[in-house]
């Protein structure tokens, strides 16, 4: 087997692995850390700015603000259909633009941006042969975001598997990110010299290719091409069996278990422990297992989530009490959920009821009732609300409580419901875009505000309003998958280099296991030794076979045939020469009916000699006439006699207990 990373950016995910004649992906994440890179756009906090600002100041950045994209594009008006297709065929157009994207013909690693558009990158598709690539397997939403690119973009034309949950919030992050970034440049950067061969692919790889983000019509188009999956699920994909197993991280979140002819390989991608909304961390992926793939861990200086939450607890609580307002810049879906619920039940107990909470984001509806209808994807405390019958997610009782509200911006929709104090979770993360800046221009100047970043913080100055990073990070650590593997002891584990401290601190605590560490862009070949192989019997084959029974309610047959592997797929045919096929005799012994069958049908016979061995579970029988030995054991019956006829009579008597096939 061969694994190759990808992806620069390790935590989003993008593995592409060669397994028994077969290539397939292992998510394909969209790196846009670029974001964060450059200051809030259009964010000054002067006051002759700040006596015009109000909450409905609509964010220019964005060219996309009139379509509403909580609906699919069935849903979708005559009118926005055009204007999807000419953007759709404007970006096609704009495809493999070669540029240089460092400024400095390439020596240089910074970000650059071209005519105010900010760059997002791919893993490393330049290298792959799309014709070639058979199955791709989605962890979670985050690592699904390059998706289209593949689908819509190449010539690959292979399946796709991902759980409900996956789909649909990938779907929504996907038309957020069009929302906010739809003039964006996306950047796929090669990383071997201009017109080099991979030597994973054989494919001659470009150099430097930008291109445009995709279309609200690529999203859909992708989406309807996968399909879902759910925990536990068996997916026979030619020699392989693949199943999905919960990783805790978020509604739908997937660790893979490979089984390729009895070796086991388990993927392991975002994964958690912490007891949050999601169903928790399946161990069950590490049973038995060979060759375990490590990926997005965390660090182990990271602080514990308990302790984090209750920080942001502490900040916003102080600043409500000061009167002033809080600004979360993040994603609607994934650990905000759990952050809406502490808060609400935070601030009650100390005190501060009645406190409005707001999200705002083009999904912000979509993703919150969505998250609600997923009780099969959570914690077993939640899915017991399903049958009470209450609502499974905390936030939906604060929207039945009007303590919640959702807006797609910050309009005159939002308006009619505002007041403050405040709580307002708005995208996007990098403050580049969204209502979030709208948010920032109307309370940036006053230092009573707060805003807090869990996800990423971004370039940030000029203002008053106060920030506070707590990122929040519930990966699994290195220590803890050390603690899991110790006692599976796989033959073979994989880290990604940069988060291990101390490799040889791992190797000791894993001393059953050989220890790999991949860097990006590394090819590492992994021993594999399959046993089996899975095949599929032909219907002229099946069709000539004859089961007898065999007892206890069970058939048994002989088979014979040809086995052919043709394009990964093994089949076993009809044999063309059956004519020295072989016989197969079954069976136990009942030793009390045999010697009365031998009193009965050979006349005159009398048994001279009975011996058991039960140790060894064996018989010796001895018969004075005709002159003849019988020996029996678990494996095999043997007649001892000078006389044909009497060894043929023999024979015929003890084959009447068993099963000849």
């Amino acid at each position: 087997m061969k694994l190759h990373p990808l992806s620069c950016n390790l935590r989003k995910n993008c593995f592409l692995i060669k397994l028994m004649q077969m290539n397939f992906l292992i998510d394909c994440g969209l790196d846009t850390s670029y974001f964060l890179e450059f200051p809030p756009r259009d964010i000054i906090g002067s006051k002759a700015q700040q006596q015009h600002i109000s909450i409905t100041v609509e964010d220019p950045s964005s060219t996309l603000d009139h379509l509403d994209l909580t609906s699919s594009s069935n849903d979708a008006t005559p009118s926005n259909v055009l204007l999807e297709n000419k953007e759709h065929d404007r970006k096609r157009r704009k495809l493999d633009h070669l540029i240089d994207s460092t400024g400095d013909g390439g020596n240089s690693g910074s970000g650059v941006r071209r005519r105010g558009q900010f760059l997002v990158e791919t893993p490393e598709f330049s290298s792959i042969d799309w014709n070639n690539i058979d199955f791709i397997f989605i962890t979670n939403y985050n690592h699904m975001l390059a998706l289209p690119y593949i689908t819509e973009y190449t010539d690959f034309k292979g399946k796709i598997y991902a759980t409900e949950p996956t789909v649909l919030f990938a779907r929504q992050m996907m038309k957020e990110l069009v929302h906010f970034f739809g003039d964006s440049a996306l950047l796929s950067r090669t990383h071997s010299q201009p017109g080099s061969t991979n030597i994973f692919s054989g494919v001659t790889a470009d150099w430097n290719v930008a291109r445009s983000l995709y279309s609200i019509a690529d999203i859909q188009s992708c989406i309807d091409k996968v399909r879902p999956v759910r925990f536990g699920e068996h997916l026979n994909l030619f020699e392989l069996e693949v199943t999905a197993y919960s990783s805790g991280y978020c509604l739908g979140a997937a660790n893979w278990m490979i089984d390729c002819g009895g070796e086991k390989i388990a993927v392991i991608s975002s994964s958690s422990t912490i007891p949050i909304h999601p169903l928790p961390f399946d161990e069950a992926v590490f049973n038995d297992v060979d060759v375990v793939i490590l990926s997005d861990l965390r660090d182990e200086d990271s602080s514990r989530f308990e302790n984090i939450l209750m920080e942001i607890g502490q900040c916003v609580a102080n600043t409500l009490k000061n009167k002033g307002n809080v600004l979360f810049p993040c994603t609607m879906n994934g650990i905000i959920f759990d952050i809406m619920d502490f808060l609400d039940q935070h601030l009650k107990a100390m005190g501060l009821r009645g406190i409005p909470f707001y999200a705002v984001s083009p999904i912000a509806e979509e993703s919150l009732k969505y998250s609600n209808i997923c009780g099969e994807w959570m914690c077993t405390e939640r899915q017991q609300k399903m049958y009470l019958p209450d609502n499974p997610m905390p936030h939906q009782d604060m929207i039945e409580q009007m303590t919640l509200y959702y807006a797609s911006r910050a309009d005159s929709t939002l308006q009619e419901k505002y007041q403050e104090p405040c709580v307002v979770f708005a995208g996007h993360p990098s403050l580049r875009s969204g209502a979030a800046i709208n948010f920032i221009r109307k309370w940036g100047n006053n230092a009573n505000n707060s805003i807090i970043f869990i996800e990423a913080m971004s370039a940030f100055e000029g203002l008053q309003i106060k920030p506070t990073y707590l990122p929040i990070d519930i990966r699994l650590t290195v220590s803890e998958v050390i603690n899991m593997l110790r006692e599976k002891k796989p033959q073979h584990v994989l880290f990604p280099h940069k988060i291990i401290g101390d490799a040889d601190n791992i190797k000791q605590n894993l001393s059953n296991s050989l220890i790999t560490l991949y860097e990006s862009l590394d090819i590492v070949n992994i021993s594999i030794n399959s046993q089996f192989v899975r095949t599929v019997m032909t219907e002229d084959l099946a069709s000539v076979i004859e089961p007898v029974n065999f007892g206890n309610d069970s058939l048994i047959a002989s088979l014979g045939g040809t086995l052919s592997i043709y394009n990964t797929k093994t089949s076993l045919t009809k044999a063309t020469n059956s004519l020295n096929r072989q016989k197969y005799i079954f069976g136990e012994f009942n030793v009390v009916k045999l010697i009365n069958e031998l009193t009965e049908q050979i006349y005159g016979s009398r048994i001279d000699f009975f011996h058991e061995d039960k140790r060894n579970s064996s018989y010796t029988i001895s018969l004075v006439s005709p002159k003849a030995t019988i020996y029996l054991n678990k494996e095999d019956f043997k007649i001892v006699t000078i006389d044909n006829q009497t060894r043929i009579k023999l024979t015929e008597i003890l084959l009447e207990q068993l099963v000849v096939i």
